[in-house]
């Protein structure tokens, strides 16, 4: 059996070394796979290949009493001995190639000073793994902070076990945007290992973020909520081009970047508004599974006021053949699991692996409240069928006189719903009153007892 090294010892013995340079990752990808969850069904299969049928995530390691110059044990606070680990005796040839031995002789120079956020906040997603995955946890995440990109051995995880605890460092460590989502056992690819690009990058991006967080101080949850939603609809545009190198499954692109219209998909939405809520105080996580067509999704679960609702700005966020940059909706802000699992949302916050089957990160905490709704807390619900007619007429007004797209309200009862969706084209009609307006497309949620109508424009 080949002689596995803890992750512990092989994490010191990079930063102890301090190299100038921590070597580039391979240069063949043959053996590697994605782990961004935008794009089709395929983009987030994991390839076994470099993993171990006896790979296992035992990082235990023998600890040994400390004792100072007199011999005597040494106790903390409480009067307990305090002990250090016994690390194991490190193989450089298993932890470094030929060329960072060479350059580790006369390495002189400290790992990069990156000016990344350090969140010190509880992850939901952390504490729900084994003490061992908590290992792995933290291990990736201080080589991410350091610009490592050897971990462990490539023997010393399989590939499941690799893939749950990365994509969830992944997903849930929104800070980390200069990390690529390659994913091979053992190791960690970047986008950017500069560290002046990517300090650089970060001053943008807490710019914006700093600014949005400051324009919420003193406000509810919800509205600092909706503060956040509407600047990523308002100012990014969903990419459908599986494109993470160039940052659009981060927060560089939805937050620093300095274009007009940033292209992102729906990682950079998600992880975006978990970076917002890290600073905002907002307790929140990133959420991934595939939608009704089998492509991938990311969102987000957020606590609200001590109670947790599904936040998706991406769906938010409509794919348009021709733009509406002011177009904001909000059908999904703020909603229970029962509108949208097993109806839009599928194989929730799992993983899908090459033979087909998935690996759960973890269950996210259930959203069965609607308090906070949007319709709800701004007051947009209608329990009759002549004040929700009135009120979607004055929606579908208002949208074709700002040449905006979203015309929506809440019923509500079933009853109401289906008397407003039972007259639906007299809508259309309405709307044809209006110049430049040819109609409007059917969005309505039965679920959510929602009538949403796309205004469409000549």
């Amino acid at each position: 059996m080949k002689r596995k090294i803890s992750i512990l010892a092989a994490i010191i013995a990079a930063m102890s070394i301090m190299l100038t340079s921590c070597g580039s990752p391979d240069s063949s990808e043959a053996d590697t796979t994605s782990m961004n969850v935008i794009g089709g069904p395929d983009s987030n299969e994991a390839e076994g290949e470099g993993s171990s049928a006896e790979g296992t995530s035992a990082v235990t390691f023998e600890t040994v009493a400390v004792t100072d110059e007199n011999g005597e044990t040494v106790t903390n606070a409480e009067g307990e001995a305090m002990t250090e680990p016994v690390l194991p005796e490190i193989d450089p040839s298993q932890t470094l190639n030929e060329q960072e031995l060479l350059d580790a002789m006369t390495a002189t120079t400290p790992p990069p000073q990156l000016n990344i956020n350090q969140y010190s906040g509880k992850r939901y997603g952390y504490d729900t793994l084994t003490d061992e995955e908590k290992q792995l946890y933290d291990a990736i995440k201080v080589c991410a902070e350091n610009l490592r990109y050897r971990v462990c051995p490539e023997d010393a995880f399989t590939m499941e076990e690799w893939a749950k605890v990365f994509g969830m460092v992944y997903n849930q460590e929104p800070q980390l945007f200069y990390l690529s989502s390659k994913m091979k056992v053992g190791k960690l690819f970047y986008i950017t290992k500069d560290p002046d690009t990517i300090n650089s990058m970060q001053a943008s991006i807490d710019a914006t973020a700093d600014k949005l967080v400051n324009e919420g101080s003193g406000k509810s949850t919800f509205e600092k909520l909706k503060i956040f939603h509407d600047y990523l609809v308002l100012n990014s545009t969903f990419n459908l081009e599986d494109d993470s190198a160039n940052y659009n499954a981060s927060i560089y692109n939805a937050l620093g970047s300095s274009d007009a219209q940033k292209n992102v998909q729906c990682a950079g939405y998600a992880k975006s508004i978990q970076y917002l809520c890290d600073k905002a105080g907002i307790t929140c996580m990133v959420v991934t599974g595939q939608n009704n067509e089998g492509s991938s999704h990311a969102w987000n679960v957020v606590d609200v006021d001590g109670t947790w609702y599904n936040l998706d700005v991406t769906w938010d966020d409509p794919i348009l053949s021709t733009p509406i940059y002011n177009n904001v909706r909000y059908k999904y802000f703020l909603i229970p699991d029962s509108w949208v699992h097993d109806i839009e949302y599928f194989h929730i916050n799992e993983i899908r692996l090459s033979d087909g089957s998935y690996v759960k990160y973890f269950d996210p905490p259930a959203c069965t409240a609607t308090d906070k709704n949007y319709f709800k807390q701004s007051g947009f619900v209608y329990n009759d069928f002549e004040s929700a007619d009135k009120a979607l007429r004055a929606e579908i007004k208002e949208a074709a006189e700002d040449g905006s797209r979203a015309a929506h309200i809440m019923c509500g009862s079933q009853e109401v719903y289906d008397a407003i969706f039972d007259v639906r084209m007299d809508y259309n009609n309405y709307a044809k009153e209006f110049p430049g307006v040819r109609g409007v497309a059917d969005e309505c949620g039965k679920e959510m007892l929602l009538i949403e109508f796309d205004v469409l424009y000549d």
